[in-house]
């Protein structure tokens, strides 16, 4: 029996991390996961005006500041009154960026090990 090859090259992580702003507007949305090469956002909007580079805000629960990102749209879902993307970075702060993977990392061995108790 053939197997399907995984087209993710990076491990992803489960985040709940809330988006304050997509381009210059307002919006109510979560990263679902992150990784060190896209993430995939939810926006409570059923519509999501669809351009190739969007600019995305994250907002993360012990910082005091938004992360800005610069992404390209792989992908878009529309379901049940929200909106799925699958972005691929293309600018990022590196420190966000290591900083976000060590958090999914940190969060993923967390839930392991209670998984395992």
């Amino acid at each position: 029996m053939p197997m399907t090859e995984e087209r993710r090259k990076a491990r992803r992580f489960l985040l709940n991390l809330s988006l304050s702003k997509i381009n210059i507007r307002g919006v109510s949305g979560k990263v679902l996961d992150f990784s060190r090469k896209g993430m995939k956002i939810m926006m409570d909007a059923p519509e999501f005006d669809e351009k190739p580079d969007i600019q995305i805000y994250i907002n993360r629960p012990d910082y005091n500041h938004q992360i800005p990102v610069i992404a390209y749209v792989v992908w878009v879902k529309h379901s049940d009154g929200k909106c799925v993307v699958g972005l691929k970075f293309k600018k990022i702060p590196i420190e966000a960026k290591v900083d976000l993977v060590k958090f999914g990392y940190s969060m993923w061995l967390k839930n392991k090990s209670s998984r395992q108790q």
